[in-house]
C-alpha cells in the first residue's frame, strides 16, 4: 500500500470511529412493517409487558411502594382530623390499581382476538381477577381507620357491576357496593364522579395506572398535552396522587397517533405508530462490521 492510499484508509477508519462515538439518538429507522402484519402479531408485542407484570419482583416492590406510601399518607390524615371537618375518603380505579386483569392480556398473546366490549363483558362476568400484592391488605387498613373507599372505574355498571362486586368481595376488598364502586355510565372521563365525591368528602389520594385516573383534566389529550399536565402537577405525584405501573395498556397508547385514529388503525398501522414513537441508538461500528463480512464467514 502506497503512502497515499494508507492515509486516506486511515482517515476514513477516523471517520467511522467519530461516527461510532457520536452516533445521535433519533426517531426509530426500523423497516415498515408489513401491510399483512395480523392481529396475532400485534398481541404478539404484549408479551414482553405481560410477563413482566406477572413475574417480576420488581413490579410487586412496586405495588408495595404504591401502597406503603398511600396508607401513610392515610393514617396522617385520620391522626390530624378534627371534628367538622369533611369525612375522609380515597379515591382509585380498580383495573390494574388494586385488580390485577393480566391473565386476559396474556389470553390475547398467540391468538388473532382482540379486547372489545364482548370480551371484556365475559372476563368482568367470569371474576377471574386477582388482587394485585399488596391491594387486599392496603384497601382492609383504610377500612379499619374509617375512611371511605371509592372505587372510580370504568367498568360499565349497565354489564359489569355484579361480576365486578363478585370478584372484588371474594378477593377481600370492602365497601364493595353501588355507593362506592362508581363504575361508567355513559362517560369515560371521570372528573363528573371524581367532584361527585370531592363534593361531600376530603379526598386523601387519588390512585390509578392511568393519567385519567388523577382529576388534572387529561381526558382526550394528545401526548405532548398529556405530559404537560403531569409536568404541571409533579409535586402531587407520591403525595396525594399515587400512580401504579401498567406497561400493557392505557391512554397513552392512543395518545401515540397524532391523527387521533388509533383504534381505526389496521394491526400494521397500530404497530408502525409504537415503532416510530420510539427514540433510538444504534451502534454504528457494528452494523458496518457486520456489512463488510463476507457471507460465510460469521463469527
Amino acid at each position: 500500500m502506497n503512502f497515499l492510499s494508507k492515509k486516506k484508509s486511515l482517515l476514513i477508519a477516523a471517520a467511522m470511529s467519530v461516527s461510532f462515538m457520536t452516533a445521535p439518538l433519533t426517531t426509530s429507522h426500523a423497516a415498515d412493517v408489513p401491510a399483512n402484519y395480523t392481529q396475532e402479531q400485534l398481541n404478539n408485542e404484549l408479551g414482553m409487558a405481560v410477563a413482566w407484570f406477572q413475574n417480576s419482583a420488581e413490579y410487586r416492590e412496586l405495588c408495595y411502594q404504591a401502597y406503603n406510601t398511600a396508607l401513610d399518607r392515610v393514617a396522617y390524615a385520620v391522626a390530624h382530623h378534627k371534628k367538622g371537618d369533611k369525612p375522609l375518603a380515597i379515591v382509585l380505579d380498580a383495573d390494574e390499581t388494586v385488580l390485577d386483569n393480566s391473565a386476559f392480556e396474556a389470553g390475547l398473546v398467540g391468538t388473532g382476538n382482540s379486547y372489545s366490549n364482548a370480551t371484556w363483558d365475559e372476563w368482568c362476568a367470569a371474576a377471574k381477577a386477582t388482587a394485585m400484592p399488596g391491594a387486599a391488605e392496603y384497601l382492609q387498613a383504610v377500612d379499619k381507620l374509617g375512611v371511605e373507599i371509592f372505587y372510580v372505574t370504568n367498568r360499565s355498571m349497565k354489564t359489569q357491576y355484579e361480576g365486578s362486586a363478585k370478584n372484588m368481595k371474594a378477593i377481600g376488598f370492602p365497601q364493595v357496593d353501588k355507593k362506592h364502586m362508581l363504575l361508567k355510565t355513559d362517560k369515560s372521563d371521570k372528573m363528573e364522579r371524581f367532584q361527585q365525591v370531592m363534593k361531600d368528602y376530603d379526598v386523601v389520594v387519588f390512585m390509578g395506572d392511568n393519567t385519567g385516573d388523577m382529576p388534572i383534566g387529561s381526558y382526550h389529550k394528545s401526548q405532548e398535552e398529556r405530559n404537560a399536565l403531569v409536568d404541571a402537577h409533579q409535586k402531587e405525584f407520591g403525595k396525594r396522587f399515587i400512580v401504579l405501573p401498567n406497561p400493557t395498556y392505557g391512554d397513552w397508547e392512543p395518545a401515540l397517533d397524532k391523527s387521533g385514529n388509533y383504534w381505526k388503525q389496521t394491526p400494521a398501522g397500530k404497530s408502525e405508530i409504537r415503532r416510530k414513537s420510539l427514540r433510538t441508538w444504534r451502534p454504528m461500528k457494528s452494523a458496518q462490521d457486520k456489512a463488510n463480512t463476507k457471507p460465510g464467514t460469521e463469527q
